[in-house]
């Protein structure tokens, strides 16, 4: 085997590299283990399978694709097994880059002819690998802010796996028709306008690969919106319902105590003709008219609150117990929004896990606290009835297909707020521990 050929090959094949780091990108606040941990066993893998590859490729002459595809399919499981997310989702990013990569490389192919028109794409010369390898990383480079900022945006809030499977069709049309574009020989495109056609294809196809993901990115962007105004929406729903309650239950109580002097008067005269019958009557009479206030005081944050009583009511309804321990502020540094679906989300799914149980084995007992004024820790605690889905230490929903929605929100909101998630179970009861950092806000003077 010619050693220096083995170089040029394995130089050529260090496009791995850059093609794993950008995948990683979006992935930041999805890794399994330390970011460090990571990129040493995904970098041990990457040169394993470089040099593996190369001798492979240099000793039965294979054409760079032949094994290029099959380095990048192993480099994926890896890539997949290192990150908490559904497989459609590493997929989507995975091949997508893979994608741009084919662009790049095609690139490197049509400078290299124009540098040696009578080689190949096929047996690497020296210029061809120093390109292939330059200009994926030029690229990576390029790519890597807008893939950790946007991309990681997508890979943490959107969960519909239907769609990311979407974008690896299209990701996959680019790669497949990239591979079959490599040229076997340089001549050929200079063949009437063959080359021409190879970098205006190398340019509208560089371009859709940008336009998916921009597009991708709006279409997500704007249904995680209307999401969000929806929950907004729902929130501010229930804090004017809790609000007309209130305001109800303080016309009918002011009421009441307008008519008090006279109720007084009324029982005085009763008991001055010792009518003890006629009191107690008057008194049971009087006891039926007064309001009873069926929204409670649970904490100073009124969105917090409306959601609580909310739940309160549904608990009742689906005769499940309630024990709640609430101390929360009116303010703190966590936006209203994400405290709902944070509380709002664990009561959903305790009290459908409730309903699933028979009626006096329905409780859920739950804890909101702002600890030392720094973090807020939420702890719930609901009866279920014992079965589970997990995969890969997540909790699936045990009444439709994918990913439970719910928990996977928490999990999403509490890491965005620099907290953690966990969930577990132990026999019939289902725990939910958050903890995310906050701090009291600053009363503005």
């Amino acid at each position: 085997m010619d050693i220096h050929y083995f170089l040029v090959t394995v130089l050529s094949n260090c496009t791995v590299i850059p093609t794993a780091l950008l995948s990683l990108a979006p992935m930041r606040h999805q890794l399994r283990h330390s970011p460090g941990s990571v990129l040493l066993r995904i970098g041990l893998v990457s040169a394993v399978l470089i040099a593996a590859g190369s001798y492979i490729q240099c000793c039965f002459e294979l054409t760079p694709n032949a094994v290029m595809m099959p380095m990048l399919t192993i480099l994926f499981f890896m890539y997949h097994l290192e990150l908490k997310v559904h497989i459609s989702k590493s997929a989507a990013i995975f091949v997508y880059v893979c994608a741009v990569m084919s662009v790049f490389a095609n690139t490197a192919n049509g400078i290299d002819a124009l540098i040696n028109p009578e080689a190949s794409a096929i047996v690497l010369t020296d210029e061809n690998a120093v390109l292939q390898s330059g200009i994926s990383a030029l690229g990576a480079v390029l790519l890597f802010w807008p893939m950790w900022k946007y991309g990681s945006y997508l890979a943490d809030n959107f969960d519909i796996a239907n769609i990311w499977y979407i974008t690896v069709l299209f990701s996959a049309v680019v790669l497949c028709v990239n591979a079959s574009m490599v040229p076997r020989k340089y001549e050929t495109l200079y063949t009437n306008n063959v080359f021409r056609i190879y970098w205006s294809l190398q340019i509208m196809f560089l371009i859709f690969a940008l336009l998916i993901a921009v597009i991708f990115y709006q279409i997500v962007n704007s249904l995680l919106k209307a999401a969000k105004n929806e929950a907004r929406s729902h929130i501010l729903e229930m804090q004017e319902d809790s609000y007309i309650k209130q305001q109800r239950y303080i016309e009918e109580t002011a009421r009441a105590r307008h008519d008090f002097k006279q109720i007084v008067r009324t029982l005085n005269a009763m008991a001055a003709d010792n009518d003890l019958e006629g009191i107690k009557y008057y008194l049971g009479k009087y006891a039926e008219s007064v309001p009873e206030n069926d929204v409670r005081h649970y904490c100073d944050n009124s969105a917090v609150n409306a959601l609580l009583n909310h739940y309160a009511q549904s608990a009742v309804r689906n005769n499940i117990s309630t024990n709640w321990e609430i101390d929360l502020p009116g303010s703190v540094n966590i936006d209203d929004l994400d405290l709902c679906i944070t509380v709002g989300n664990i009561l959903d799914n305790a009290i459908t896990a409730c309903c699933q149980v028979s009626d006096e084995n329905r409780y859920i007992k739950l804890t909101v606290k702002l600890l030392d004024g720094l973090n807020l820790c939420i702890i719930a605690v609901n009866s279920f009835n014992g079965k589970v889905r997990k995969k890969d230490d997540r909790y699936l929903s045990t009444n439709r297909k994918g990913s439970g929605i719910g928990l996977s929100s928490v999990t999403s909101v509490a890491e965005q707020n620099g907290g953690t998630a966990h969930f577990y179970h132990e026999g019939n009861e289902f725990f939910s521990e958050v903890m995310i950092k906050a701090a009291k806000a600053e009363k503005k003077a």
